[in-house]
């Protein structure tokens, strides 16, 4: 499968991106050709060097990285949202797109800041043309940890979708990265109670000196 994420030059995509790599090929797309080729070459020379193999990542431009993949990752700050979906709009076709998306303000702590829709996923979901299919999930796993390929990750995946085939899907790449479960939360509207527990997750590790939270379901 073709996998494009797009931001994956930040640390939550690239901890995709690499953990998928083993058995996916891998496009990071960038709003700047250069950073996502230079990125991209990081990325395999860390799997080199953590796992001893040779994988399929790549980058280039985030609407040509659009036009090439099956599964589109928008790991994009939620202010860049609206310039990311736009500048990639003519190649998005029947693709399935997840939204890892999450609008949250500092203001001696870390809030949850929905647009007015009420999520982010709901606002993404109103900018995507029709046929292609939002899933929204990984809000809540450790970007580090993601990244640190000898981290066990040992937590759950959030998935809401209104498509019973893509969340399928989202799943099957949710148990590609070992130690993660998937767990269906709802449909999409759902996303917003998924999507604010990431900054509750912030406060909770920065109230109680803890690093690199998630969760798991017990």
């Amino acid at each position: 499968m073709k996998i494009a994420i797009l931001g994956g030059t930040g640390s939550i995509g690239g901890g995709l991106a690499i953990r998928w790599a083993l058995n996916h090929d891998i496009i990071i797309g960038s709003r700047k050709f250069e950073k996502a080729e230079l990125t991209a070459d990081k990325y395999r020379t860390v799997l080199k060097e953590s796992a001893g193999k040779s994988c399929s990542i790549y980058g280039c431009l985030n609407a040509d990285a659009v036009n090439e993949a099956d599964v589109i990752v928008l790991s994009v700050p939620y202010e860049h949202v609206v310039s990311t979906i736009e500048t990639s709009h003519l190649n998005l076709k029947e693709q399935i797109v997840i939204s890892i998306v999450v609008p949250m303000k500092k203001a001696g702590f870390f809030k949850y800041a929905p647009p007015a829709c009420g999520s982010a996923a709901m606002e993404i979901k109103s900018m995507l043309p029709k046929g292609v299919k939002l899933v929204s999930a990984f809000h809540n796993v450790s970007a580090k940890k993601l990244y640190n390929t000898n981290e066990e990750l040992n937590m759950d995946v959030f998935i809401c979708g209104d498509d019973d085939e893509a969340n399928l899907v989202v799943c099957k790449l949710v148990e590609d990265i070992h130690k993660l479960r998937p767990l269906i939360a709802g449909p999409l509207e759902v996303s917003s109670m998924v999507e604010s527990l990431t900054p509750l997750l912030v406060n909770l590790a920065i109230y109680n000196k803890m690093k690199h939270l998630g969760i798991k379901c017990v």
